[in-house]
């Protein structure tokens, strides 16, 4: 009973981390960056991002846990220990664009609102701000596919 258990909760975490990419990604932030103007747009994905984030670590968390628990119930095979290893990785990132990537780019985003002082120029600082960015795109996309390597690890 205790392997059914886990094998749901490996294959609920992997549901959840896949899922919540493919909706954040390619309906939700596309139909709000489409519908909001773009001040309601910045805050709502200021109060969104954490959460997301978040969510992939509580799936990361859970999936490690399962499937490792899983190997060490039925002997470590190179299954398990590549599953274990994804999760790991996935960890990791959704860590890292939570905390402390999500406040470099708040930060930043923060400075570009600002006016502008006199003799200022703002664009190393968007363009620093258009780099963090787009690791986290990068980053994301990254998960994605790790999520579908857990995918056909099953």
């Amino acid at each position: 009973m205790i392997v059914e258990i886990l094998t749901y909760l490996h294959l609920l975490a992997v549901a959840v981390l896949v899922g919540k990419v493919v909706f954040m990604s390619f309906v939700a932030a596309p139909v709000l960056a489409q519908t909001l103007n773009a001040d309601a747009f910045a805050r709502l994905v200021r109060i969104l991002i954490p959460r997301y984030y978040a969510l992939g670590m509580i799936a990361a968390t859970a999936g490690w846990a399962s499937v490792t628990s899983l190997g060490l119930l039925n002997g470590f095979g190179p299954p398990d220990l590549v599953a274990a290893t994804l999760w790991s990785g996935i960890l990791a990132i959704e860590t890292y664009c939570r905390s402390p990537l999500t406040p470099r780019i708040n930060a930043l985003s923060d400075r570009l609102k600002e006016a502008p002082q006199p003799g200022v120029d703002i664009a190393p600082v968007r363009k620093n701000r258009d780099s963090l960015h787009r690791r986290a795109v990068q980053l994301n996309s990254v998960v994605l596919i790790l999520g579908l390597c857990l995918i056909g690890l099953i």
